[in-house]
């Protein structure tokens, strides 16, 4: 007597393709009705590093691209911009900074 194989493992080529179809529908239908992102663009409330009003000599030099030898050795001759001695610490203003930029400033005259 002959027994027909009806094992769920090989299913009909038709039942796979309506259960495709049926999965398909369903994702498109919840992904039209899922609301869109829309990408916020975020601005920091605070800046990322407050605005200095005080260098040390190594910011200066790395600023003006000297070496801090430099610097020292104008403090010594009395050249270079204005600086303070904070308990032994040599700082610059950087209005003084400024300042003494704008002194440098060469302007071609024609």
């Amino acid at each position: 007597m002959a027994t027909k194989n009806t094992s769920s493992s090989n299913p009909r080529p038709e039942k796979m393709g309506d259960v495709l179809n049926a999965l398909s529908s369903g994702i498109a239908k919840t992904a039209a009705n899922e609301p869109k992102f829309e990408p916020q663009h975020l601005v920091p409330e605070v800046p990322a590093e407050p605005a200095r009003r005080l260098l040390t000599e190594k910011m200066l030099a790395d600023r003006w691209v000297c070496s801090v030898a430099r610097l020292q050795r104008w403090r010594t001759v009395s050249e270079g911009p204005q600086y303070l001695k904070i308990v032994g610490k040599v700082l610059y203003r950087l209005k003084d900074i400024e300042a003494y930029e704008e002194a440098c400033l060469v302007r071609k005259v024609f």
